[in-house]
């Protein structure tokens, strides 16, 4: 088990160096000159020449790549920000968690609501309330974030004037931003519990349990339950992932001074350390978050926990 921790969180720096090999690619070739963002449409040619060198922004691609690679993970210093003018590791220490927050809070949204919404529907097959759920599901799925984040702010804070539409200055100010993050997971997550819940019904194990006469709530909440939630532990992996890492559209609508909106401010603005480090956080972020789930996989299923130790052993054999 230990030897397949130790590759996953090998293959997880292998693909945080990829991810930055990738994104400082794509920025060498995006269009726009920080320079002449930041100094203006007044600048002169000597002025901008001047500040091209001041940032290292002449030098050779190689050169810059090797120059970002070297500081970023042999020094842990994503660089200065050109438009803010401070270290941009300090920025993250004060936005990362408000967005982490932000994330954890919708998950938790989720797993309330979505799940017993699930089994509700699951337990009332082609009743109203099955058919209601999945109406809702396919509604608030296929539902732009950005147009349902408007909608609440329409109505919550300029119809009905009861919750403030932007900032973090008091709890009040979280709740919109939450309910526009978590809404489209709840409907992804119940229906996916409704789905896993109606296969597990069918189990033999299930129909088993049944048959020794046990009460309908232990063959429920002892049997079925542990085994049809195991699926939607990955969605739910996944949510937060996308939620974090999505986060550009919910900071954006509500002003919520996270890493989203940080890093829109750093893509306007051509801040290349700005857009680099918060690429590379995210990045790190959704790979240990998707490590996490498979832990708790193994945890959970013990058929999976002995695929793992087969595994290593299997790898453990080859290696002598």
């Amino acid at each position: 088990m230990w030897r397949y921790i130790v590759k996953r969180l090998l293959w997880m720096v292998v693909i945080v160096v990829c991810v930055a090999l990738l994104i400082f690619t794509v920025l060498w070739f995006v269009p726009g000159d920080p320079a002449q963002i930041a100094l203006g449409s007044e600048a002169t040619a000597a002025d901008l020449e001047a500040y091209r060198e001041l940032l290292g922004l002449n030098d050779p691609f190689l050169v810059q790549m090797g120059r970002f690679m070297r500081d970023t993970f042999l020094r842990l210093d994503f660089g200065i920000s050109y438009s803010f003018k401070v270290p941009v590791i300090e920025e993250f220490a004060i936005r990362l968690p408000r967005t982490f927050l932000l994330g954890a809070f919708s998950l938790v949204l989720n797993m309330v609501i979505g799940i017993p919404l699930g089994i509700l529907a699951a337990n009332h097959r082609n009743s109203v309330i099955d058919r209601g759920l999945l109406v809702f599901a396919m509604v608030f799925s296929s539902m732009p974030q950005f147009f349902f984040a408007l909608v609440l702010v329409v109505v919550f804070a300029l119809e009905l004037n009861l919750l403030p539409p932007f900032g973090i200055a008091t709890w009040k100010h979280w709740i919109i931003p939450v309910l526009a993050a978590s809404l489209s997971g709840i409907a992804q997550i119940a229906r996916h519990t409704r789905a896993s819940v109606l296969e597990t019904i069918r189990a033999d194990f299930v129909t088993t349990a049944r048959a020794k006469g046990l009460e309908e709530r232990k063959v429920i909440y002892r049997h079925m339950l542990p085994n049809a939630l195991i699926p939607v532990i990955s969605d739910l992996g996944m949510h937060l992932s996308m939620i974090v890492g999505g986060s550009v559209v919910i900071e954006t609508v509500f002003s919520f001074p996270g890493v989203g909106l940080y890093m829109l401010y750093g893509i306007n603005a051509r801040d290349y350390p700005v857009v680099r480090g918060c690429v590379l956080i995210l990045a790190v972020f959704s790979a240990f978050v998707m490590l996490v789930v498979d832990l708790v996989y193994a945890f959970l299923d013990p058929r999976i926990k002995a695929q793992y130790v087969n595994y290593a052993a299997k790898s453990g054999g080859k290696a002598k």
